[in-house]
């Protein structure tokens, strides 16, 4: 019975690995609009990041992840232009959720029981902030204005500290340790 709950155990861990996996390929492969870019030769580079990112979570193949797929989007932007908003708003959520599924791998222990309920409110947490930014990233980018306007400068600034607020009040509402 005790092997059977440590294969359990090492499943829940290596679905975590594996859901980081899968938003690190999506952050690379949604940015791309075509395969005659340069973005796309960074992304063929690229593939194996992933991996490597979900197999040591807690190390700085992360961070080297999300830049890479922030550098490829940029030059995507550069060559073709900028995004339409679905491609925008789920690479925003893409980013978002490899960064907090890699935080939980990297904290998940391998051979320990995960209670249900931590898992559940993990995923309650992981889709209720890519739900609640979601609206604030769509009002942004469907504002009138032409790139560097005061508009559109003051509504980032705005929805900026609206996700800052919540986060506050997330941090707030954590039990003490």
């Amino acid at each position: 019975m005790r092997r059977l709950l440590a294969r359990a155990d090492f499943a829940v861990a290596l679905l975590v690995r594996l859901l980081v996996a899968a938003f690190g390929l999506a952050a690379i492969l949604v940015p791309l609009p075509g395969f005659t870019t340069p973005a796309a030769i960074l992304a063929v580079f690229a593939l194996p990041l992933p991996l490597v990112a979900a197999r040591w979570p807690d190390s700085p193949w992360v961070p080297c992840l999300v830049f890479v797929s922030i550098a490829e989007w940029v030059i995507a932007a550069l060559f073709v232009g900028a995004a339409p908003l679905l491609p925008t708003v789920l690479y925003g959520g893409l980013l978002y959720l490899l960064h907090a599924t890699a935080a939980l791998a990297a904290t998940l222990p391998m051979t320990r029981r995960v209670e249900p309920v931590l898992l559940a409110r993990v995923a309650l947490r992981l889709f209720g902030v890519v739900l609640v930014s979601t609206p604030l990233m769509i009002a942004v980018l469907l504002l009138p204005g032409r790139p560097g306007s005061m508009l559109l400068a003051g509504a980032g600034a705005v929805s900026a500290l609206g996700v800052a607020a919540l986060l506050v009040l997330l941090l707030q509402r954590r039990p003490a340790e």
